[in-house]
């Protein structure tokens, strides 16, 4: 076996064989003994010196880390492969040459690994963050574009003209009605101050049409549409439309029975044959058709158009608040189901997007929840005229109530009819 370098023998520091210690010995007795017959030799001058055996020399003093051997050959390092194990995967640290003898080598310290995301958790964040952006790509290209703003100066704040209009083209309603007006006018408008409201003003206003004398509010649409019924309202109210938003008949059943149907809430039993609804009194689930015919309802209700109005105010809002909510929102098939709906049965102006609807959306929500939703004050309801019984409005315009809306100044006490 090959031994180490630090243990090759030394022939100088050889260890005595006891052979040799044995004779040293006796020659030393042998030293101070006189043979009979022979005389003795002189004393020696001086004492004999003692040799220690070179197994016992005292040994320099090593330092433990710097190496005290220069090997000879590479067989003569090479260790017993029992006594210097290792693991496969370290490597020893080699101190830097500029370090001095005996620093202390620390192992060099093990890589993090980087945490890596799956890639199905990947693909789940990227479908996440696409899919709104889809909906509202694909809600704005499945919108209706009409020319309808005025292109007047604008006034302070956001309005929105919002129309329901009773054309049966889309044979929601099958009846021989013929031309087409506006069946609901709302106006939405968010003052400088953040006041926000819903106004509801009621078809058969009597106002002044620009190029057509006085008539009834509907009828503007009738004879020039959404441009003509802008320049009415921005007439009557001082205000320039921001934003036009329109919906149809069937838009409204459509929107309704995308949501999976609303609960509406009406006190009176009704049967009526023009509008087709029958209702018993209290809160009972509707779906789009008799949504709409609620909607649409007046001539059993003896409130007329403000009733009316109340009663379009509920399904528009009991139909936002069901779309909005987080089982529909999450749902991916009800989302689009509902936003497919919206979108396809709404009619915007040409500078507005999917965008802008929402916001009305909101909007309306707002002054929904605040209370903030009425109609203008009322004189007469039915104030007789050339065009028949309108609906005539406290000093004809309501210029006071009007003023307030602007300034972002209205009560709930100007909100509330005094019939």
């Amino acid at each position: 076996m090959t031994q180490p370098p630090s243990f090759q023998p030394d022939p100088s520091r050889r260890r005595p064989r006891l052979s040799e210690v044995q004779n040293s010995s006796v020659n030393s007795e042998d030293d101070g003994v006189v043979s009979p017959g022979v005389e003795e030799s002189a004393p020696q001058a001086g004492p004999k010196e003692t040799v220690m055996p070179p197994s016992f020399a005292p040994r320099a003093k090593r330092v433990a880390s710097a190496p005290s051997f220069t090997p000879s050959s590479p067989a003569a390092t090479e260790l017993p492969r029992a006594a210097t194990p290792s693991r496969p995967h370290f490597q020893p640290v080699q101190a830097p040459p500029s370090a001095p003898a005996g620093t202390p080598v620390s192992p060099r310290p093990r890589r993090k690994k980087k945490r890596r995301w799956p890639l199905v958790t990947l693909v789940v964040i990227l479908l996440i963050a696409a899919w709104p952006a889809y909906l509202l790509f694909d809600a704005n290209s499945h919108l209706k574009r009409i020319d309808a703003l005025s292109g007047a100066a604008g006034t302070s704040g956001t309005t929105y003209l919002l129309a329901g209009s009773d054309s049966r083209g889309d044979g929601s309603v099958p009846d021989d009605t013929e031309g087409q007006r506006a069946d609901s006018i709302m106006l939405v408008h968010v003052a400088p101050n953040g006041q926000t409201s819903n106004i509801s003003l009621p078809r058969d206003t009597y106002v002044e049409i620009p190029g057509y004398g006085w008539d009834k509010l509907n009828a503007a649409y009738s004879y020039g549409g959404p441009t003509l019924l802008v320049q009415t309202v921005e007439q009557l109210t001082g205000l320039t439309i921001d934003h036009y938003a329109e919906i149809g008949m069937g838009g409204v059943s459509n929107i309704v029975d995308a949501v999976g149907g609303v609960n509406l809430c009406y006190d009176l039993t009704v049967n009526d044959e023009r509008s087709e609804l029958n209702w018993e009194a209290g809160c009972h689930d509707a779906d789009g058709k008799t949504a709409l015919a609620f909607a649409r309802m007046r001539y059993s209700d003896p409130l007329g158009d403000i009733g009316r109005a109340q009663r379009q105010r509920q399904v528009v809002s009991k139909t936002v608040s069901k779309a909005m909510q987080p089982a529909t929102l999450i749902n991916p098939s009800s989302a689009l189901r509902v936003e497919r709906a919206g979108a396809s049965a709404f009619t915007v102006d040409e500078d507005s997007s999917v965008l802008d609807v929402g916001k009305l959306v909101l909007a309306f929500r707002s002054a929904q929840n605040s209370g903030m939703t009425g109609v203008p004050p009322i004189e007469d309801l039915g104030y007789s005229t050339s065009a028949g019984s309108a609906v005539l409005l406290e000093d004809t315009t309501a210029p006071d109530f009007f003023a307030k809306l602007r300034a972002g100044t209205l009560t709930k006490d100007d909100l509330t009819p005094k019939l």
